[in-house]
């Protein structure tokens, strides 16, 4: 019986920030929205992750820029029981922007650092997270 491997990686053309904060969801939306000019808006369906006994559930808010059609996502690292992202732990949020945004990487990481209530943030590469495209749903 013949065996097939997948070699082509998946490369996302997406700039990843780990944010720690230490304020909720919707607050911290609200001060990336005032920040960066846009308009994070929660998802209808959060991102699912079975547990061993329940659901995990993780709020995830997008924005899409009207005139470059970049799209900015902001989710959240701790649900109520679980992490979705284990090794990155003492990320409390993520935010993932398309490549085609028209904000450079590191003017990116100064606006994110420089918002209310973002007490550190850092460039995180996907490829080197285990899970990393859950974060891709």
């Amino acid at each position: 019986m013949a065996k097939y491997r997948l070699d082509d990686i998946v490369d996302p053309e997406v700039m990843l920030v780990g944010i720690s904060s230490h304020v909720n969801d919707y607050r911290l939306c609200w001060a990336l929205n005032r920040q960066l000019g846009i308009n994070l808006v929660r998802r209808s369906t959060d991102i699912v992750e079975p547990g061993p006994r329940t659901d995990a559930h993780f709020a995830a808010f997008d924005h899409t820029d009207a005139d470059s059609n970049a799209r900015y996502t902001l989710v959240n690292n701790h649900g109520e029981d679980a992490i979705l992202l284990k090794e990155q732990r003492g990320s409390d949020y993520f935010l993932l922007v398309d490549r085609s945004a028209p904000i450079a990487d590191g003017e990116l990481l100064q606006q994110v650092r420089q918002s209310d209530f973002v007490l550190a943030a850092y460039p995180l590469n996907i490829q080197d997270l285990r899970a990393g495209h859950k974060l891709l749903q």
